[in-house]
């Protein structure tokens, strides 16, 4: 495998590639000579050399943040500057009293007084400024996002009762990934090609780490791409965690823009998920058919018709016309209280998922799942709900807005 690499690349260009991993190993050494140094211009903002050191060691000193930790830094600090620059067209502002209020409501998640959290952070080599500066910013885009962005999400009545559901509960998920950074530079195109085709033709950990090892220009290289630690998916950047969430273990997803000088492949090597959901409270409300005849031909063809036309709960009461009455329920239990064959065959199912293995007493059993939610001691409203969904859809809404914002920046780098 690795001769024919070898062969394919001195077809499609070695020397070039050589110069790429040259130009990889020098060119941060020599940037670094001077801490002031620019690296990069967003719009008329300057980010220097200094900042992304200090915002290294902010985030490492956090725990935040996973990959090459200075492309990390990078990424935030240009988002951060687009941030300021869409503040200042909308004459948005913060004073120092609301920056020293950002800064104890960040200190408190670590349950630290202010000048606890300075402290602990100077102790790491992380000034004052940079606190401030990064506070200061995201109080910022706090204002603006609260400015403009609200009037265009909309939520309503069947918003709630779906972010009621179960299946709407977010757990706390977490990832195991490798990378494989690679340039955007015109001059290495041709060998950079060939290297995307073998990267998408991998079909294993092992020809993924082999590959990184040999090419890729993150720091992880030497560990074949591989983070040897699970990544909380909200610690990811939005490009890389879009396409994580929906990858399958062993999946390769990419190439995915991390800016304006390189580009990354990811593998998902394992992903892990976990609700706190206690099984004594979980209540499902389902409907229940029982059809005569199981195995008969006019069975067979109402379950087609059934499974076909019955999207919903409601929607499942004409099948019940012309069979005895309570033929069709509609039952609402804790889980532990429900029959233990139906309980298996619902846990099998989403809302609206329906299930017709069933035989009892001579009849075929059709259960459709409405929902699937907790039993809370005090049942939030549906304004408390909603008031949720609106705000996660907020959220969404301020992450894709940014990404425009940065898309549409000047972006220069030295």
């Amino acid at each position: 495998m690795l001769v024919f690499r070898t062969s394919l690349l001195m077809r499609s260009g070695l020397a070039l590639m050589v110069s790429l991993l040259v130009w990889a190993a020098t060119a941060p050494v020599a940037q670094a000579q001077n801490p002031f140094a620019p690296v990069r211009k967003v719009n008329d903002r300057i980010i220097t050399n200094f900042d992304i050191e200090q915002r290294i060691s902010f985030l490492t000193l956090l725990n935040s943040g996973g990959g090459d930790l200075r492309e990390e830094a990078l990424l935030r600090l240009t988002q951060e500057a687009v941030q300021r620059d869409q503040a200042r067209r909308l004459n948005i502002r913060v004073n120092s009293d609301e920056i020293a209020e950002g800064i104890a409501e960040f200190a408190s998640r670590a349950e630290l007084t202010s000048d606890e959290f300075v402290a602990a952070l100077a102790e790491g080599g992380v000034a004052r400024e940079t606190i401030v500066a990064f506070v200061e910013a995201g109080l910022l885009w706090r204002k603006v996002v609260a400015q403009r962005l609200p009037p265009l999400v909309q939520v309503g009545p069947a918003d709630a009762e779906r972010a009621r559901d179960i299946s709407a509960i977010l757990g706390r998920e977490r990832v195991m990934i490798s990378e494989i950074f690679l340039p955007t530079d015109p001059q290495f195109a041709e060998p950079v090609a060939q290297i995307m085709g073998m990267i998408e033709a991998a079909t294993t950990s092992a020809e993924f780490s082999d590959i990184a090892r040999e090419f890729s220009l993150a720091g992880s290289r030497d560990q074949g791409g591989m983070l040897p630690d699970w990544v909380a998916m909200d610690n990811l950047p939005a490009q890389i965690r879009g396409p994580l969430a929906t990858a399958s273990p062993g999946q390769i997803v990419g190439p995915i823009d991390m800016g304006p000088e390189v580009f990354a492949y990811f593998q998902l090597r394992a992903k892990d998920s976990s609700r706190d959901i206690p099984p004594d409270r979980v209540q499902l409300t389902y409907k229940r058919l029982a059809l005569p005849d199981p195995d008969g031909a006019s069975t067979a063809a109402l379950l087609a018709a059934i499974s076909r036309d019955a999207l919903t709960c409601p929607q499942l009461a004409p099948f019940a016309r012309g069979l005895p009455e309570g033929a069709l329920q509609q039952r609402e239990a804790l889980v532990n209280d429900i029959p233990r064959t139906e309980a298996l065959e619902l846990a099998r199912l989403d809302r609206y998922g329906i299930s017709t293995n069933l035989v009892e007493a001579g009849q075929r059993i059709v259960l459709m799942l409405c929902a699937r939610q907790l039993q809370f001691d005090e049942e939030p409203s549906d304004d408390q709900v909603l008031g949720i969904v609106f705000d996660r859809r907020l959220s969404d809404l301020a992450e894709l807005r940014l990404q425009e914002l940065v898309a549409d920046a000047d972006i220069q780098d030295f």
